[in-house]
């Protein structure tokens, strides 16, 4: 019987060893990936650009009477969004409602300041591949300050020199 038995599992084992790889068989199963993407934009970090208006005597004029900062947004791709608005945070400060060509006002050491924006040409990001993450779109605003001449100012002493936080908003 265990001539039997040990001749069986010899025969078993040799069947098992003819079994040949091309009977293997293969199926595919499908799947869905999905993202929802929500779309945003950042600036970076303060400080950012600085509009300065030079020296001013007063009621004489400032020595840059016109100065320009460019205030670069970085946004999702192909968003669309066209208007932007000043902040109202700073003492004094006013400001037009959003639009293309947003506007505001302030004032600095007693003198008056007003500022206007324009969106400038966007510069296309890069998209996404399987070897790169792509970047995003760069968005930027031109910020242009008026100073009138002939203001007085503020000052205690000799001279006074003075910053001011503003905050341009893009809005998509």
């Amino acid at each position: 019987m265990k001539k039997y038995l040990a001749a069986l599992l010899a025969s078993v084992a040799s069947l098992a060893g003819m079994v040949s790889v091309a009977n293997a068989a293969t199926t595919a199963g499908t799947f869905t990936v999905t993202v929802s993407l929500t779309s945003a934009c950042t600036v970076a970090a303060p400080p950012g650009p600085s509009l300065d208006f030079g020296t001013y005597t007063a009621f004489g004029t400032a020595s840059t009477p016109a100065p320009t900062a460019t205030v670069t947004f970085t946004c999702t791709r192909l968003l669309s969004g066209t208007t932007a608005v000043f902040d109202t945070l700073a003492a004094g400060s006013t400001a037009t409602a959003a639009s293309a060509t947003p506007g505001g006002a302030g004032v600095i050491t007693g003198l008056q300041y007003t500022l206007t924006a324009a969106a400038g040409a966007v510069v296309p990001g890069t998209a996404a591949t399987t070897a790169t993450i792509g970047t995003g779109d760069s968005r930027p605003w031109v910020v242009t300050g008026g100073m009138v001449a002939g203001q007085a100012g503020t000052c205690a002493t000799a001279t006074c020199a003075a910053t001011q936080a503003r905050t341009l908003s893009y809005i998509f």
